[in-house]
């Protein structure tokens, strides 16, 4: 299950990578002091980025999703169960969100130290990037896929 569910993530995070590289090449054409010179090399950075932190947030979601309560054990005994999986579940993905966004802001702080004429573009672009990948990954997290996954098994 683990697979298909990742695979198929893949497949939409190149799929949107394509979209945004079209758009950023159209954009650099049309207006070209709006967009950084070194944008092609932030969706690289970011389709990696992303497609290592969904990996390890997925993870911890199939777990989620594939619980089953065990009818041996009692309500609240099940209700633990469930309560420590959604807390595995939360720990990991706000760990996963400190550790990028840490790790974008040293990026930027370096590039911005050796590339001062650019900074200032980049950023801005860095900004609209990471927001449009936001929005890319909790929507695609969002979204229910369990009843896909069972619907293609049949």
């Amino acid at each position: 299950m683990f697979k298909k569910i990742y695979y198929r993530y893949l497949q939409s995070l190149l799929i949107f990578s394509i979209v945004v590289t079209v758009l950023y090449i159209t954009l650099r054409y049309f207006v070209p002091d709006i967009v950084s010179h070194n944008l092609h090399f932030l969706i690289v950075i970011f389709v990696l980025v992303t497609a290592v932190t969904h990996y390890v947030v997925v993870r911890t979601d199939v777990e989620r999703m594939e619980y089953r309560a065990d009818p041996e054990l009692s309500k609240e005994e099940q209700m633990k169960g469930i309560a420590a999986i959604e807390r595995k579940f939360i720990t990991r993905y706000m760990l996963v969100l400190v550790v990028k966004i840490l790790s974008f802001l040293v990026f930027i702080a370096l590039y911005a130290y050796f590339n001062k004429g650019d900074a200032m573009r980049f950023m801005l672009n860095f900004m609209v990037i990471y927001l449009l990948y936001s929005v890319f990954e909790i929507i695609y997290i969002k979204k229910p896929v369990t009843g896909k996954i069972k619907q293609n098994k049949k």
